[in-house]
């Protein structure tokens, strides 16, 4: 199967509730972590696979091409829709917090060599994680120049207190057991030894300097002062593109919602379903590759869950969630047929340029790209960026009363 590389501006909302996760499956993937994962508690529930993500080679599918839009829709009047969105404005103690957050997340550290490990402090160790019984070092528990931070819980009971009162450079071991509870089941209740070297020890400063500023690696900072206009500046672009898909999410809300729809062409569905599932996959892969084995059928629980507690049928919410991404389309390409809004060959070509040089497809070369990705996909993509950029140029845009 042909991939699709457009960045669809109907992605469910429902997955940016992922992120933060996926960001934290890495840290959770390291021994010996203190506690399995959020990911693995949401897919304890059930095992099995949901129906709808079975067997898709099978379906039958239609394209948007393949239809004529306006069969499934009657559209309001989409062009100079009001929608209120505010604009923010980043303040000077907008950039203080998220200088405080930068140094509370990557800590000043000033290394200590006149005495041994406290609680607080950070420890830069190397350490190997052996089965007591056999003295075969097990899957994850070894690494090099780890910093941990001692109190933080962040490995299993007994591993940071075991370090307090112990010297730089001196070697220890420390018996231990995992928690019987412990997400992996070759591990939970067994006896282990941890031989652990200390290599540096730190203590954390909150107060941010020049120095700090200057070793955080970012171009053009050396001092505190660059650090905050480089932080004001990032902050004003955030807001500014949080402002623009806030816009485009609410004129996109106020189309539909003034449109009326006919029963969509399950042949269609099923075509947005697979795309769907292509990017349920992407997640389940992300938290596999850092160790929590995930299927798309888990990223969907983990989906309702976070958006929708109430919902029983994790089946039901993924065909709902395929119904709202198709009946978008429609209205996109209903739209687009009302205003002679078109996708050209140049238009493909382009983006799969700027998408090769990004240098993030994880091809070799144009040629290559160009022969493994779905153009039909990406001609719907780049049409429905065209037309959200319509309607918002057309749209009414104001402040909230309050």
């Amino acid at each position: 199967m042909k991939k699709n590389l457009s960045v669809l501006l109907v992605v469910v909302m429902a997955l940016s509730a992922l992120t933060a996760c996926g960001s934290k499956a890495k840290e959770e993937a390291t021994a010996p972590a203190a506690e399995g994962s959020a990911v693995e508690a949401a897919t304890a529930e059930s095992s099995n696979d949901i129906a709808s993500l079975q067997n898709l080679d099978k379906l039958e599918v239609k394209t948007l091409d393949e239809i004529n839009p306006l069969d499934y829709i009657t559209l309001g009047e989409y062009k100079g829709v009001t929608v209120e969105v505010a604009k923010t404005s980043v303040t000077d103690e907008d950039v203080d917090n998220y200088i405080k957050n930068l140094i509370e997340s990557n800590p000043a550290k000033t290394e200590i060599t006149d005495r041994p490990i406290q609680n607080g402090d950070v420890a830069n160790i190397d350490y190997e994680g052996k089965y007591a019984d056999t003295g075969v070092a097990f899957d994850g528990g070894t690494a090099q120049g780890f910093d941990l931070e001692i109190g933080s819980g962040m490995f299993i009971p007994g591993f940071e207190d075991g370090l307090v009162g112990v010297n730089l450079g001196d070697t220890v071991d420390l018996d231990l057991t995992f928690p019987k509870e412990y997400g992996s089941k070759d591990l939970a209740g067994k006896k282990v030894v941890f031989t652990v070297k200390v290599n540096k020890i730190s203590e954390k400063s909150t107060e941010p300097t020049d120095e700090w500023a200057s070793g955080l690696g970012m171009e053009g900072v050396t001092n505190l002062e660059q650090l905050k206009a480089n932080s004001k500046q990032q902050l004003t672009d955030e807001a500014e593109a949080t402002y623009k898909s806030e816009v485009e999410a609410a004129v996109i809300d106020k189309v539909i919602g003034i449109s009326e729809f006919k029963d969509i062409p399950q042949e269609l569905l099923n075509h947005y379903l697979i795309q769907e599932n292509e990017q349920l996959e992407n997640y389940a892969q992300l938290y596999t590759a850092y160790g929590q084995p995930t299927s798309a059928s888990d990223i969907v629980r983990i989906m309702m869950q976070n958006t929708a507690p109430d919902q029983q049928d994790p089946d039901a919410f993924l065909k709902n969630m395929v119904n709202e991404v198709a009946q978008q389309f429609i209205t996109f390409a209903a739209i687009a047929k009302n205003e002679n809004i078109s996708v050209s060959d140049e238009d493909i070509e382009k983006y799969l340029k700027d998408a090769f040089d990004e240098g993030t497809t994880g091809y070799s070369s144009l040629d290559e790209l160009k022969g493994n990705v779905d153009s039909v996909d990406i001609r719907e993509g780049l049409m429905a960026e065209k037309t959200v950029g319509f309607l918002v140029d057309n749209a009414n845009v104001v402040e909230p009363a309050n």
